[in-house]
């Protein structure tokens, strides 16, 4: 299990880690800073072993590699694991627009933990480093992080966004420890000029965020925006502690001025706002450092919110089939999908199906539809739905299924509304429910509750806004609560489409898939996912046929990725046809983006 944690969780972590094993505030606070200058000592070496022979760091294209110390969370076999800020960036005295040397960043956004790698550089570090301090204990672990780099001989300059008195408890003393060291600390008070800030910026090759931590719950206004707003313009690196300043650490939304970091270093685990599509862009890669402390018996107390989707889970329920299973045990499957004009949806889902392992799929389409279906299928077999009989003749068409998919390109006018309502609500069976039979329950997700049957619900944020009533901007600013009031409504499954994929259970827990880029912002790439999951659900407990097939259809995206290159040109068809492979490496145990089993 990989747990993420809320913002409270992770409080009560540290609280029952001090309070109840004893392990003093202050020693959790250093081993979280030594932990971070190890990881950025790793990169410091990484990128300078990319140029052999450069003074400092090497310019900002080149790309460390993970460190060998690191143990992989998933994905970090992804390419360009370290994804700083790629192609030319002017020099400070001719800086480009702040969003423009944001835009000449390509991240893939991995996670990796890093269990206690010591010290992984070499020394002495080449390395004009600025850390951005606050007043609090992200600061402290700031300080902390200042004086580690300082000891192994980089050139190390705190700047603190406040008056040094109002630095209290353990980030005092270690306030107290870098400046008395001989570190270098430049006070940045309300009402500060910010020059000094920006001047050492211009020369620095890394700047180090300890502004915020995780317990921020209000917006970044004022001076502390101000000073956000000077580390974003920076070209250099930008590196965070726990979570990117301005980030809400629970919905993943930016809390006003937001730093946005090329690499984010989080303590003990992962916090759930770093894992949303608005988390991953303002957090960069991020990396998991423990705190020293044994995990299992603090999480027994504390909970976790949600956890990370593993391919070895997924490859552990894949399991091989008996010699003598033949297609009707192999998984026998209705779409329910298509329509004049939008037939490419049904086939999509249906060809998907198969390639997941379905041994029969059926498309059911409408009577004026179907003639133009059967003209393109081979291996998919094709039945009608008569507006006349539409219950009588859904009824033959749901006759011995084991699992159905509903929705794609089917309609959304009434006579598409009474075939929903009778398969949905009414056939006691497995059913994926998708786009437009998902759009036919806005305004009354409450009636799903009463479905008979298993359902999974597979919304993208805009179908998932309209079934509660509100804006696609406003699911995205809180996905995880959207998820939860969604299976409160509805008790089915749900799974929240998008960068960083939700499925939130009935029973209350979370998974969160890591895999996935924006290849698969493509269309039919949502139809793909609903055939794969009705396929898996003939022969697997829903939830983890669920897991499965997000998990597998994430990816499909990323080996695509590494094979061309390229985030963008993959088309829906191509998903299904990399998912037979992906299934034999993950049940063999093997790494689906190695090429090897």
């Amino acid at each position: 299990m990989i747990p993420v944690l809320s913002r409270a969780q992770m409080r009560a972590f540290d609280k029952h880690a001090i309070n109840h094993c004893h392990v003093p505030g202050v020693v959790l606070m250093e081993n979280a800073g030594r932990g971070a200058a190890d990881v950025i000592s790793a990169i410091i070496e990484a990128r300078s072993a990319a140029q052999p022979g450069a003074a400092g760091l090497p310019d900002h294209a080149a790309r460390p590699a993970p460190h060998p110390a690191a143990r992989a969370l998933w994905p970090a076999t992804l390419p360009s694991w370290g994804g700083p800020r790629s192609g030319s960036i002017a020099p400070p005295n001719g800086r480009r627009d702040a969003d423009d040397a944001r835009a000449a960043r390509v991240r893939s956004f991995p996670v990796r933990h890093v269990p206690s790698p010591g010290q992984p550089a070499t020394y002495p570090l080449h390395a004009r480093v600025v850390v951005a301090c606050g007043a609090g204990n992200n600061g402290g672990d700031g300080f902390v992080v200042a004086r580690h780099l300082l000891a192994r001989g980089a050139e190390v300059q705190v700047f603190l966004a406040a008056p040094s008195e109002k630095v209290t408890g353990d980030s005092r003393i270690n306030h107290d420890a870098y400046v008395d060291l001989g570190g270098a600390l430049t006070e940045l008070p309300p009402g500060a000029p910010l020059s000094p800030l920006e001047a050492a910026l211009a020369e620095a090759d890394l700047v180090v965020d300890a502004l915020f931590g995780t317990g921020l719950d209000r917006p970044i206004e004022g001076h502390l925006a101000d000073v956000i707003g000077v580390l974003n313009t920076a070209t250099c690196l930008c590196i965070a502690l726990d979570v990117p300043s301005g980030l809400d650490a629970d919905s993943g939304a930016p809390l006003g001025a937001a730093v946005q970091a090329d690499e984010t270093v989080t303590f003990g685990h992962l916090k759930i706002g770093l894992l949303t599509p608005e988390g991953a862009r303002l957090a960069g890669n991020v990396h998991v450092v423990d705190l020293g402390v044994p995990d299992r018996p603090i999480l027994a107390e504390v909970g976790h919110v949600a956890e990370v989707i593993r391919k070895e889970t997924v490859g552990a329920s894949l399991r091989p089939r008996e010699a003598s299973v033949y297609k009707h045990q192999a998984g026998n499957v209705l779409v329910i999908a298509g329509s004049s004009g939008k037939l490419g949806a049904a086939l999509l889902t249906a060809r998907a199906a198969m390639r997941t392992g379905a041994g029969l799929v059926t498309i059911c389409t409408w009577a004026d539809a179907a003639p133009a279906m059967e003209s393109r299928v081979v291996e998919l077999m094709t039945t009608s739905i008569d507006p006349d009989r539409i219950a009588a003749s859904l009824d033959g068409a749901l006759a011995g299924r084991r699992a159905v998919a509903i929705g794609p390109g089917f309609g959304l006018d009434e006579r598409a509304r009474a075939a929903v309502d009778h398969v949905v609500l009414g056939w006691d069976g497995l059913k994926v429910v998708d786009a437009d039979a998902l759009t036919h329950f806005a305004g009354r997700p409450e009636a799903l509750a009463t479905a008979r049957g298993r359902l999974v619900l597979t919304p993208h944020s805009g179908e998932l806004g309209r079934l509660l009533g509100r804006s696609a901007r406003a699911v995205e600013e809180d996905r995880f609560g959207a998820v939860r009031e969604a299976v409160a409504l509805t008790r089915a499954i749900v799974l929240l489409k998008g960068a960083r994929t939700v499925i939130a259970l009935p029973d209350g827990r979370m998974l969160i898939c890591m895999a996935g880029n924006p290849a698969l912002a493509t269309a039919g790439s949502g139809d793909v996912l609903t055939g794969m999951i009705a396929a898996l659900l003939c022969s697997m407990e829903p939830s983890a046929a669920v897991s499965a097939g997000v998990l597998i259809h994430a990816l499909a995206g990323d080996v695509w990725r590494a094979q061309t290159g390229s985030d963008r040109g993959l088309l829906a068809s191509e998903i299904a046809e990399l998912v037979p492979g992906l299934i034999a490496a993950l049940a063999a145990g093997g790494d689906p983006l190695s090429g090897r089993v």
